[in-house]
Parts: C-alpha cells; sequence; structure tokens
C-alpha cells in the first residue's frame, strides 16, 4: 500500500499509459493476474483520433523502441464503457490541443480513476502533447478548476526547459508530475534511405531512456519535493529501486511489458520486496534517498 497525492494505492507500479488495450476482457486479466496499483488508460482527447498510418512501431534494439501511434483513440465515447471496469485503480491519461479542449475532457472523466494525468508530453500528433506544454501553468489551473479535489497529474517530456515547465505546472496547482514521457528521434530504413516511421518522427522509449529519466527525476524532485510517477525504462527491480531513490513515489512500467510479457510486472515486484526485506528497509525510505537537499 502506498500513499500519492492523497490516494492510497494498492501498490507502487503502475501500467504506463498506452500499453493496455481498451478491450475490457484484457484489462480484467491485467488487474487479475499482474495486480498493478493502477493502469494508466490510454490519452482520451475529446473527439476521436486515428492513429497515424503504419508503420507506427519499430525496434531499434534490445529494450528500446521508437513509436508513433499518434495519440490514436476512440475520444470521449469511450467514456460509457468505464463504468464496467471495477478491478483495478486507473490512472485517467487526457489531452487536447487548446486549454479549453482539455478542461472540457476533464470535466467529462472527472468520475472516473483515482488521478487523472494530462498529456503535455507526447511529441507525436502537431498541436497536441508537448505542442501544448508552454501553457503548462494555464492547462494545469483550467483542469483543477472543473475537477474539484479529484488529484492532477501533469506528464512531461525530457527537455531541457523541464524544471521551467515542472514549476509553471505546480504553480497552476499540479498535485504531481509524471516523468519522463518519449524523447523526440528518428529512425531511417537504409533501403530507401527515408523515415521508416509513417510521421517520420517518433517517441524512444525503454533501456535508452532510463539513465535520462533518473537525472530529470532526480533534478524535479531535488527543485520541487513534488509527488512524482516514475516512467522512464524500467525493465528490472533496480530500475525501479533507481527511480523512487531519486524522487518517484510510483513507477511506471510500459516498453518492458511490450518486450517481456506482463510477468515483468510481478517479476520487478518481487525483487524490490526482497531488496527491502534484504536490506532491513520500508518503501518510504527509499524513495528520494539518492537526492541531496
Amino acid at each position: 500500500m502506498i500513499r500519492i497525492a492523497n490516494v492510497e494505492m494498492n501498490d507502487f507500479i503502475t501500467v504506463a499509459s498506452g500499453i493496455v488495450p481498451d478491450v475490457l476482457d484484457y484489462v480484467d486479466r491485467v488487474c487479475e493476474v499482474v495486480k498493478p496499483a493502477s493502469i494508466t488508460l490510454k490519452t482520451l482527447t475529446k473527439n476521436p483520433i486515428e492513429p497515424h498510418k503504419a508503420p507506427t512501431v519499430a525496434k531499434l534494439h534490445d529494450g528500446c523502441y521508437i513509436n508513433a501511434i499518434g495519440l490514436g483513440n476512440p475520444g470521449l465515447e469511450f467514456l460509457k464503457y468505464m463504468n464496467r471496469w471495477g478491478k483495478c485503480q486507473f490512472i485517467v491519461s487526457i489531452g487536447g490541443s487548446s486549454v479549453k479542449e482539455i478542461s472540457e475532457v476533464a470535466s467529462k472523466v472527472k468520475n472516473f480513476g483515482e488521478i487523472i494525468e494530462v498529456n503535455l508530453s507526447s511529441p507525436n500528433r502537431r498541436g497536441f502533447g508537448e505542442s501544448m506544454s508552454a501553457y503548462a501553468k494555464e492547462v494545469t489551473q483550467a483542469v483543477k478548476d472543473v475537477v474539484g479535489k479529484k488529484p492532477v497529474f501533469i506528464k512531461l517530456g525530457p527537455w531541457d526547459s523541464i524544471l521551467e515547465i515542472a514549476g509553471k505546472a505546480l504553480e497552476g496547482g499540479a498535485d504531481g508530475l509524471t516523468l519522463i514521457n518519449t524523447l523526440k528521434g528518428m529512425k531511417i530504413d537504409l533501403n530507401s534511405l527515408s523515415p521508416m516511421l509513417s510521421y517520420g518522427t517518433g517517441g524512444i522509449s525503454g533501456k535508452c531512456i532510463h539513465s535520462l529519466a533518473v537525472r530529470i527525476i532526480h533534478d524535479v524532485y531535488k527543485e520541487y519535493n513534488t509527488e512524482i510517477i516514475g516512467i522512464g525504462g524500467v525493465f528490472s527491480w533496480e530500475d525501479a529501486i533507481e527511480l523512487m531513490s531519486v524522487g518517484a513515489k510510483m513507477v511506471g512500467i510500459g516498453t518492458a511489458i511490450l518486450e517481456l510479457g506482463l510477468a515483468i510486472v510481478p517479476k520487478i515486484r518481487e525483487g524490490v520486496e526482497e531488496y527491502l526485506a534484504e536490506k532491513g528497509l520500508r518503501l518510504c525510505d527509499v524513495i528520494g534517498k539518492a537526492v541531496r537537499k
């Protein structure tokens, strides 16, 4: 059991956004078999968005991928199915192409899930995601105005300006931050000498961004001492402990599930529990321990 933003979670692991398909039976299976603290849903927008045309995903090397799904989602129509989901706690991810639009989505989802996560960092759809990061304070204020006491986390990317943007989100009233989203990159097909993904660029995820996630979470936690859900290349219990030691209270697992399957979730949990038992520590003893204030 862990408490984050005044919400009691059953565990320290969440499944990252975009990993679990929005299919009721499959979601129920994940909840029953893997027992994560929560599942973070795919980002919902006001209106449906078609995914980019294939190819949308490419493997760079073991444990490292690049993708450009492009925030494909069914829009708010999806909410009519969510009342049937009760076997997991959920983090509801939302997005939009304006402050007003994101606020409207927030007003519709405020009664679902334990936490609302605002995606201001996806690099794969022009006008959405990272395109809205310049308005982090305004977006956060608008969302907080309509959701009441529901905790709001802002998901940000691995940018040079991360401390400034994180500060703006917290000034706007964010209850915490999700760090980090994918790193914008490109992969070239050497046969056609053109970008491998249809969108051209894509978000790099997995092992190759783990050290970047560690550094950014460290810097943000040191600066603001805020609640953080840490994401970025978690493939082992060691990776999870690293993110928690620099300030993450919960850890998101994404690419590892794609590569190794759902069994990696309990394996990481068991590894963390064994580490804590061996060291005679509690989880709260680890969180932020590597950060010098």
